[in-house]
């Protein structure tokens, strides 16, 4: 792409040919689904009316589609654009492989934070609570991590959750 920006709209002001290639990527983008002389037309036509209507994205391009050689430039762009559009989707479930890896990272570096933290008041605070209302038995939290609070916090919960379920299903029959 970046070879293709030096060579070609020679005749465009550097401010001009960025507009275009921001608003060309964009717009191919979003008919993506469709061939590269369609797309052509459709910007053609949306430029046009935009002209008329004395709105347009780009004051300059009116008299730029009677060139030959515009067009050709254009139609390059477009089909340029939409390889990088199929290349985008080939490389799609890799790319959401490496976000899950990274993701997975992320947790297990809080993870080994968190078990050399100690626990906050509030943790602390909360699994009281917690033992009180289930009429569970508090355990000892002066050696535990932050992780390991956390851990049995949320292994109350579930139990719970588990317990609330199965109950609502004994009412259910």
């Amino acid at each position: 792409m970046y070879y293709l920006k030096n060579n070609i709209f020679s005749e465009l002001t550097k401010n001009q040919k960025s507009s275009l290639f921001s608003f060309l990527k964009s717009f191919v983008k979003k008919h993506g689904d469709k061939e590269c002389d369609s797309i052509l037309e459709l910007f053609i036509e949306d430029e046009q009316y935009y002209y008329a209507q004395n709105n347009p994205h780009f004051e300059w391009i009116i008299p730029e589609f009677e060139k030959e050689l515009f067009i050709k430039e254009l139609k390059i762009l477009i089909n340029e654009n939409l390889k990088q559009l199929e290349l985008k989707e080939k490389q799609r479930p890799f790319l959401e492989k490496q976000k899950l890896i990274a993701k997975e990272q992320r947790k297990k570096a809080s993870e080994y934070r968190m078990s050399k933290q100690p626990p906050t008041k509030k943790q602390l605070y909360y699994y009281e609570k917690l033992c009180k209302e289930y009429n569970l038995e508090k355990q000892e939290t002066k050696n535990l991590s932050r992780l390991d609070l956390k851990n049995k916090i949320s292994e109350i919960l579930d139990n719970e959750q588990q317990r609330t379920k199965e109950i609502r299903f004994d009412k259910d029959l």
